[in-house]
């Protein structure tokens, strides 16, 4: 038997059914509470695979540039030393 204070203090005993119902409607409330934070987490998981695939892509793009960046530092030297062998040997050497 369960017993229950109710609104004017006096004790009440509930029989073994009331209980029962009690318990019942307590475990269908954990159980939707369980559902919700189920799909919630599932919806975050969603979500941070998304945010990963973008995150990958900008490390990527990102690795990608400093590439790019070096071999700008090689190519510039490079063309600007050939440019000045053209134009000096434009003007000391003649056709």
């Amino acid at each position: 038997m369960l017993i229950v204070i109710d609104e004017q203090g006096e004790e009440r005993r509930l029989a073994w059914r009331a209980e029962a119902e009690m318990l019942h409607a307590r475990l269908d409330a954990i159980e939707s509470l369980s559902r919700a934070t189920h799909d919630s987490i599932i919806g975050h998981i969603a979500e941070e695979r998304e945010t990963k695939a973008a995150i990958d892509e900008l490390i990527l793009l990102w690795r990608g540039s400093k590439l790019v960046v070096s071999g700008f530092k090689i190519l510039i030297p490079v063309c600007a030393a050939l440019l000045g062998a053209a134009m000096w040997f434009k003007d000391h050497v003649k056709w």
